[in-house]
């Protein structure tokens, strides 16, 4: 396969497209083309004069970006968050009976 048929495969993308699909600033990806975000650099082909941005390219863009979140823990959602406050809620009851409730009622109020 050649470059040119590569090419002509890939799913390109113009710059104004992406940032729109993304959410984000043009300026934002120009910058990325430009200048890197932490050593690595979204890359960009030029047709005709204008640039585009190959699909592939911004997947592994956004890859290498995230490849040392890979490994971080996941922060808990609300719900996760809501569930252990209830569970341990539920616990505290278990071990302070009728005086942890009488607790609970009456901070309730305030």
């Amino acid at each position: 396969m050649t470059a040119t048929a590569t090419l002509s495969e890939s799913v390109r993308h113009k710059i104004n497209q992406l940032a729109r699909r993304e959410g984000i600033h043009a300026a934002t990806c120009w910058r990325w083309m430009q200048h890197g975000v932490r050593g690595v650099k979204l890359r960009s082909i030029r047709v005709g004069g204008r640039r585009f941005i190959l699909e592939s390219d911004w997947l592994a863009f956004s890859a290498a970006l995230n490849a040392d979140l890979a490994d971080a823990p996941v922060d808990p959602t609300l719900a996760d968050t809501n569930a252990r406050a209830e569970k341990a809620g539920r616990e505290l009851d278990d071990v302070l009976g009728d005086a942890g409730s009488r607790r609970r009622r009456s901070t309730a109020k305030c």
